[in-house]
């Protein structure tokens, strides 16, 4: 469905008329696929799917500016349960320079604004034209020289958002990816939090979670995740073949945010691991973790010294669990 949102007059003097469609879309799935053809193949497979058809409940926007009736730039949103990513910020390169990105941004802040949305983030090169320009719509870093950044309606929504309460253990669906990349944004009680996804300290999950749905669809990857009351999704487990041994070797990675580390047990026990060579990687310090597994039958098999560095320039010693082989 398209709506008319707004009317802006570039800096050339032409009117552009700036609207969102929320997918699925017939009449504007071509124009949109055209669009944003340049985008890498995970990115297209969930572009397509979103205007063919419903995705769970994920909520795709895509906000367009049209001058003349051709589309000349979009930004799109993927949302659910107040959280949000901002993505596929394009604009045809004989249109830059005219204020039509803006344009759209602005309109697309008040509406999420609006619906009474919760919190954005998003991915850029730190100190990039682009970043200034989400700086000026409220986008601050998550950290001190990152592109990964966060817009927000409310103080403190994450506080509230992830308070304590109730869980439960859920499959992977097409709406928590905001939710599972909002949970990547919190700084975790460890450094290393999943091998799979390449998430230590905190990362932008934007493109990692559609490989991982692709992943679970096709039976590469086992995972469940941890719902709370609230809605936030405050755990993830996941046992995938481990590329770097021939499928030999399952890798076993498991993490919740700071407040629901009590869950972390509920949440392996959820978890089938299949049968074979099972490893997991434990930061020394993580004694919860690294208990646990001991308890599932796991033995420790190898400390790797100075295996990472953290954010303040620390070198971790990592130690690896294994089960079975």
């Amino acid at each position: 469905m398209y709506k008319k949102l707004a009317s802006e007059v570039l800096r050339t003097g032409e009117e552009m008329e700036v609207g969102v469609v929320e997918a699925p879309d017939e009449e504007f799935r071509e124009p949109l696929v055209s669009f944003l053809s340049h985008k890498p193949r995970e990115f297209r497979w969930h572009i397509e799917r979103s205007l063919e058809g419903p995705l769970d409940e994920l909520e795709t926007r895509f906000y367009i500016g049209r001058v003349e009736g051709e589309i000349v730039t979009n930004v799109m949103t993927v949302e659910y349960n107040r959280t949000g990513i901002l993505g596929h910020v394009y604009t045809k390169p004989e249109h830059r320079r005219k204020g039509a990105c803006t344009g759209v941004l602005r309109t697309l802040i008040d509406d999420f604004r609006g619906r009474g949305g919760g919190v954005l983030l998003l991915g850029t090169g730190y100190g990039s034209p682009a970043y200034w320009i989400y700086h000026r719509f409220g986008f601050r870093s998550l950290e001190e020289g990152s592109g990964f950044m966060r817009y927000t309606t409310e103080e403190d929504f994450e506080g509230r958002f992830f308070s304590p309460a109730p869980v439960r253990v859920v499959d992977v669906v097409w709406h928590d990816w905001p939710r599972l990349n909002l949970l990547a944004s919190v700084p975790g009680r460890e450094f290393v939090r999943s091998i799979y996804f390449g998430l230590f300290g905190i990362k932008n999950l934007e493109g990692v979670f559609l490989q991982v749905k692709r992943d679970v669809e096709e039976g590469r990857c086992r995972a469940k995740l941890l719902e709370s009351e609230s809605g936030a999704v405050v755990g993830c487990a996941t046992v995938v073949p481990d590329p770097r041994w021939e499928g030999s070797v399952y890798l076993l990675d498991f993490f919740t945010h700071p407040e629901f580390l009590c869950e972390l047990e509920g949440l392996l026990d959820s978890l089938e691991l299949p049968d074979g060579k099972l490893q997991s990687y434990v930061e020394v310090g993580a004694e919860v973790k690294a208990e646990l597994l001991l308890r599932r039958g796991f033995r420790e098999e190898a400390v790797l010294r100075s295996q990472v560095e953290d954010k303040e320039g620390r070198r971790l010693d990592v130690r690896i669990f294994s089960k079975g082989g």
